[in-house]
């Protein structure tokens, strides 16, 4: 086997994907489509019996491409670790999401990566956390004051968080303060490139999905493009208050010469920071508020912690101090992780659990199937937020066993801004509301784009 000698991009970029892989157990599935029909029907319930009939690693094929399963926390630090530098994400994600997140964080490996994620960490400190939070405690205060208006009545709670997070991405991120027809293009293009991910018919054809899709995304490249200018002669004008929006910490940004990222690069991060944060936690509330809707002993906990705090808004020194709240956060992830799948690609050979397999091989991971192992979980397929308490803590019997944010160079660099826009909205809603879940029949679970109930899990508001 080759030891690892170059992460040159030009030395594996440019090399179509290895489709042989008989050597591995497994399975291709049909012709042509492969496996992609039991896969989006269900990825979790897919990928357990791939290992029930052929273990931990397997061959694959999803939407026309062979790959290989990889399963269980062993696989995951090998991958997400990455000493070897044996795997790229940039052409994990190449087939698909390439066309709409392009030169973005996962989209990038190694130095070219490590470059990249720079632009973004200023954004991310703990000064502009500070900030954040008391202005999405306002726009909190401003949402919930309106839904207050639907109380005792039934709403589709995925709508409604969906569009009131899409409005703090519009502030937060951009410094968009009016609602009007600017953030209303701005979100209708963000939820086009979102859904244009998930295409079917590969030829951009007026009407379709991609097209839309990109579309949606030409619309965010120039949005972005012509804002960055503005925003950093803005942070250079003697007197001029310094944006405190996430755009404008980018933009402030120096790259190791000292030079400013171009326009494009920021725009490129900012699209993808903008998918990144908003589909997480947009996934994260919703299924919270499904598991407290059927858990009522658990609900009245979590009110009770919130309640003990004794403001009205959670702030930023408050959000250590709801380890319960916590708990729900991570059991919810546990069971429902915003990113059902996460894809690699070889760049050399590597031996995987005692399989050669060669280089430039696309590689899926599946963070819940880690997640809800019977020999490290109790119950695993219940609620149960307890399982994350000090005395138990059954996600540390393996460091990659519960991973909801990834692992590595590419661990995700929004969760403190995305656990802390989940706190702040958990806090104040339950403060303010009681609810009900008014499903029709058990719903049917979403994986992709954003997982989430089909129904959009319509919930009774109860004023408190």
């Amino acid at each position: 086997m080759s030891a690892p000698s170059t992460t040159d991009y030009d030395s594996y970029i440019h090399e179509p994907n290895n489709r042989e892989l008989g050597h591995i157990p497994g399975e291709y599935g049909l012709p042509i489509i492969g496996q992609t029909i039991p896969f989006l029907r269900d990825p979790y319930e897919w990928a357990k019996r791939q290992h029930k009939k052929f273990g931990l690693l397997s061959r694959v094929n999803t939407a026309g491409s062979n790959g290989v399963l990889a399963l269980g926390p062993d696989l995951m630090q090998q991958i997400m670790l990455d000493p070897g530098r044996d795997f790229s994400s940039k052409m994990g994600f190449m087939d698909n999401v390439s066309k709409f997140f392009s030169d973005s964080l996962i989209m990038e490996d190694f130095e070219h990566h490590k470059h990249q994620r720079r632009i973004l960490q200023a954004a991310f400190k703990n000064d502009a956390l500070k900030t954040y939070t008391a202005d999405i405690n306002r726009i909190y205060d401003r949402a919930l004051a309106e839904w207050a208006n639907d109380s005792g009545q039934t709403i589709l709670f995925f709508d409604y968080i969906k569009n009131l997070l899409l409005e703090v991405a519009a502030e937060i991120f951009v410094g968009e303060t009016e609602r009007g027809e600017r953030v209303e293009k701005l979100n209708q293009a963000f939820s086009d490139c979102v859904a244009g991910t998930m295409y079917m018919v590969p030829y951009n054809i007026p009407g379709t999905r991609l097209y839309k899709g990109l579309k949606g995304k030409a619309y965010l490249e120039r949005f972005f493009t012509e804002l960055v200018p503005r925003k950093r002669n803005a942070a250079n004008m003697d007197g001029e208050q310094k944006g405190q929006d996430m755009l404008s910490h980018v933009c402030r940004e120096k790259d190791e010469d000292g030079d400013y990222y171009t326009d494009k690069e920021i725009a490129n991060q900012m699209i993808f920071l903008l998918f990144a944060a908003h589909d997480t936690t947009t996934a994260a509330i919703t299924h919270t508020i499904y598991y407290l809707a059927r858990n009522p002993e658990i609900k009245q906990k979590l009110y009770d912690e919130c309640l003990a705090i004794g403001k009205d808004n959670l702030e930023h020194e408050d959000l250590n101090n709801v380890p319960y709240m916590q708990q729900v956060f991570n059991e919810v992830q546990r069971l429902r992780p915003s990113a059902p799948m996460v894809p690699r690609r070889t760049i050399r050979e590597v031996d995987m659990l005692g399989h050669s397999v060669p280089a430039h091989t696309m590689v899926y991971i599946f963070p819940r199937f880690s997640h809800c192992m019977p020999e490290y979980w109790s119950d695993p397929e219940s609620f149960d937020p307890d399982r994350f308490s000090p005395e138990r803590a059954e996600h540390k019997q393996h460091p990659f066993l519960f991973h909801p944010f990834g692992g590595g160079a590419h661990k995700c660099i929004g969760m403190h801004f995305s656990q802390m826009e989940y706190k702040c909205f958990i806090y104040k809603f339950i403060l303010n509301f009681d609810f009900e879940s008014q499903h029709r029949k058990e719903p049917k679970m979403m994986t992709l784009p954003i997982p989430r109930p089909a129904d959009k899990m319509p919930i009774r508001l109860i004023r408190r």
